[in-house]
């Protein structure tokens, strides 16, 4: 509806209050109520300007010196001339990478936007999208930062090493921190809409940072709502355990002392409830689950590596497994004839082919039915971006398959940095299989998302569905 457009003209792209003006029309067609204002009085790459009736005078008659006072701004109408569900079934139409911009709006917009009633609508309508959330701790938060992902339309992008054709104005939206749980743990995890924060380490004193403590607790945040929530505790206090979902269950095992029991456990999301799991003997309890760098299910068995040796808990048996010991080169374990394929920590899947980014930026790799891992071609020209602008084996590197394609996240440490401080860069990769078998990549586009102390760290980079 017009009026809508009117009461955001200001906060909006030309391209989402076109979106936004054909959507309302065609639910209000839908619903058998016509749109509140004919489409001839509103052109969505013009501003709306309130009717008025002027006398324009021959341009013979005109006066060079006279002044007119500026017209005041258009009244908005107030949003109670439509149904809410109106806007509901709008909003579930619009991508969510708007969400943070149309919250700015009104009360009543980030009502609607956080509503159960607008992610039903979303399911309902088929409308659901893979969102990116990160996380960065730095010394002087209370607790770690959660972001998301969105388009700024406002966003003026200066910097040179991009190219104009492939930015798209996104930044990190910040969202509501848990500031009573402030841990840095890397045990965390996606279950359908929500994030599980899982143990510790928590920070105890804010003053000296590195001062910290095993945790039990387990915080929930809900990415339609933004809100955190308290899951029932573990067992059994945990530092940087290792984690995985799998059939409705959480698998938590290691990160806490040698002797104590249980050194793994696993939480049933259905029940809310922990079980211990059984012993997984001594061998595996000497190593410490810090020494593990990797944690994946492949067919009902959850696998954990360390550069020489692999492990696996059994689900359906309830008994742990140790294989031969890991060569350089292995892609994979051989079991009695079924192959069990290595795959690096930082490894993401889409349709069954397996990608991760190599040390330091040295290729990009892929694999697919557990063959070897082949150089991704067409990213040459992102390889050069990311060195030139601070990119290095020092620094966090994540990569994220969301929607079909793969995001890079880096750290940007700039030569030149009297302010002391470090960017966030985020690229947007497309992927395409030739006639070969062979997959290429293309940099669809690359945005600085952040810009942040140098001391600050990206902990986390999860897709989320909502």
């Amino acid at each position: 509806s017009p009026f809508l457009l009117e009461c955001l003209n200001e906060q909006l792209t030309k391209d989402l209050k076109h979106q936004i003006f054909h959507t309302l029309s065609s639910v209000c067609l839908q619903k058998g109520l016509e749109p509140s204002l004919p489409n001839k009085a509103f052109h969505p790459h013009q501003k709306v300007i309130a009717p008025m009736n002027l006398q324009i005078e021959p341009p013979e008659k005109k006066k060079k010196n006279r002044t007119s006072p500026p017209p005041a701004p258009p009244s908005c109408p107030s949003f109670s001339l439509f149904p809410d569900e109106i806007f509901v079934n709008c909003l579930a139409r619009i991508s969510r990478m708007y969400y943070p911009t149309l919250s700015i709006i009104s009360k009543s917009f980030r009502s609607l936007l956080s509503s159960t009633e607008l992610y039903t609508a979303r399911s309902h309508i088929g409308t659901t999208e893979q969102c990116l959330y990160v996380c960065l701790s730095d010394e002087s938060y209370q607790s770690p930062q959660w972001f998301t992902l969105c388009i700024n339309p406002n966003r003026t992008l200066t910097v040179s090493t991009i190219k104009k054709k492939k930015t798209v104005g996104k930044s990190l939206a910040p969202i509501p921190s848990s500031s009573d749980f402030p841990s840095v743990s890397e045990s965390t995890l996606v279950v359908g809409s929500d994030i599980y924060v899982i143990g510790g380490p928590i920070k105890t004193e804010l003053s000296m940072p590195k001062c910290t403590r095993p945790s039990s607790a387990v915080r929930i945040l809900d990415c339609r709502t933004h809100t955190w929530r308290d899951a029932p505790s573990m067992i059994v206090p945990r530092n940087h355990a290792l984690t995985c979902f799998y059939d409705g269950k959480i698998y938590v095992m290691g990160g806490c002392g040698e002797l104590e029991e249980p050194w793994a456990e696993v939480f049933e999301t259905n029940t809310q409830t922990w079980k211990p799991l059984s012993d997984p003997g001594t061998e595996i309890r000497n190593i410490g689950s810090c020494t593990f760098y990797t944690i994946k299910e492949i067919k009902g068995k959850i696998f954990f590596w360390n550069p020489n040796r692999a492990y696996a808990y059994d689900t359906s048996q309830d008994n742990w497994e140790s294989y031969a010991e890991l060569w350089e080169s292995t892609t994979c374990l051989i079991d009695g004839g079924v192959q069990y394929y290595y795959i690096p920590k930082s490894a993401c899947e889409i349709d069954g082919v397996w990608y991760f980014i190599s040390y330091a930026f040295y290729h990009f790799r892929w694999t697919k039915d557990g063959g070897d891992w082949e150089v991704m071609k067409g990213l040459y020209s992102l390889r050069e971006l990311y060195k030139r602008n601070g990119g290095s084996s020092r620094n966090t590197t994540k990569l994220v398959s969301c929607g079909g394609k793969l995001l890079l996240l880096w750290e940007g440490y700039m030569k030149h940095n009297p302010n002391n401080r470090k960017k966030i860069w985020c690229a947007g990769i497309t992927l395409k299989t030739d006639d070969e078998g062979e997959v290429w990549g293309n940099v669809e586009w690359i945005d600085i998302v952040q810009s942040v102390p140098t001391q600050c760290e990206l902990l986390h980079c999860l897709v989320v569905t909502v």
